[in-house]
């Protein structure tokens, strides 16, 4: 884990986040998956589950057809003012699982940070 090594662009995505015998996924949403890597003891990665709405990219895509019988455009338009949330957790990985790392984890349910941020 270290500094300014969040987004590897400029380093290549494929080279940084994929093992040779990995190749990036075709289907919409795989494919924007940046690590394709085994995880082996030691390794410390940052987990970010998010999810962000788009309009401009949800709008093409409606308008090429990407998946189409997939994705409920017109449902997605009503969380177009939303923007979007990640949360985000660094994860050692041990012999025989993982554990996250930090003493204590910020508040990820709604009330939970409603309650935060009142105080």
């Amino acid at each position: 884990m270290g500094l300014d090594v969040h987004d590897m662009e400029d380093l290549n995505e494929n080279w940084v986040g994929y093992d040779p015998d990995q190749t990036r996924a075709k289907q919409l949403g795989l494919g924007s998956l940046r690590m394709a890597r085994r995880l082996l003891p030691g390794h410390v990665i940052t987990d970010e589950p998010g999810i962000y709405f788009i309009p401009a990219l949800i709008g093409q895509w409606k308008r090429e057809g990407t998946g189409k019988g997939f994705v409920n455009f017109e449902k997605l338009e009503s969380y177009y003012d939303f923007g979007g949330i990640r949360l985000e957790d660094d994860v050692l990985v041990t012999e025989d699982g993982a554990r996250r790392l930090g003493a204590q984890r910020l508040p990820i349910f709604p009330d939970d940070v409603e309650n935060a941020m009142a105080r």
